[in-house]
């Protein structure tokens, strides 16, 4: 008669410990982005330029910074950019949009997909770490069919088909923070492996653009 192995109570804590930091990490990246854009949010005048264009450096690298992590509304900084200062802040954002999602998507590149399964399993998930060993196991060139063969409705393997037009309509998707935001879209696309890094960064040239080009001509 063989018995289960005892509960690890050591490695529950540890994962609730990683939880609660990732979790209290979230928490002051929204925070810090709250101050910022309330210390951005003051009255322009000639004599505090030096403390506008300090507060505008800042603002454009926690804007970088938060917008690239998942689930954090980096966003409202960008928006306020602009509001405070003055469309011609437009272009500014815009490229700060794009380092933000490259600085995800490179991310994405770096981690183990085999480890971010293991991490997964270990949450206690099972779909997701068993479609990510999968997408593992199978060779770069054949990781975008596994992607396709693995989406069971037809409108989900169309998108999956034309996974860069889909990245592009999920990142301007309103309400995406919910699936991760730009920052959480790029690092899955980094992390899969079947987004080739000029592709990638020609979706997000063109998917980041509407907002701010209509900021800079229209001042909306």
């Amino acid at each position: 008669m063989t018995t289960a192995p005892p509960t690890d109570t050591r490695f529950f804590v540890g994962l609730a410990l990683r939880l609660i930091g990732l979790i209290i990490l979230l928490l002051a990246a929204v925070y810090f982005a709250a101050q910022v854009k309330e210390a951005i949010g003051f009255a322009v005048r000639p004599d505090n330029e030096e403390m506008v264009r300090k507060l505008i450096l800042l603002g454009l690298i926690a804007y970088i910074l938060l917008t690239a992590l998942p689930f954090v509304p980096g966003a409202e900084i960008g928006m306020t950019l602009p509001t405070v200062f003055g469309a011609q802040m437009a272009p500014l954002i815009y490229l700060a949009t794009i380092l933000s999602l490259l600085l995800a998507y490179s991310v994405g590149r770096v981690v183990s997909l085999e480890k971010t399964a293991g991490f997964l399993r270990r949450v206690g998930l099972v779909k997701l770490p068993s479609f990510l060993e999968t997408l593992c196991q199978a060779p770069k060139e054949d990781r975008p069919k596994v992607l396709i063969e693995s989406t069971g409705h037809p409108a989900l393997r169309r998108l999956a088909l034309y996974r860069y037009v889909a990245l592009a309509l999920l990142i301007n998707t309103p309400g995406n923070s919910v699936i991760g935001g730009g920052g959480g879209l790029s690092f899955a696309a980094g992390l899969s492996d079947v987004f080739t890094l000029p592709k990638f960064l020609l979706t997000i040239f063109i998917a980041v653009l509407p907002v701010p080009l209509a900021v800079f001509l229209f001042g909306v």
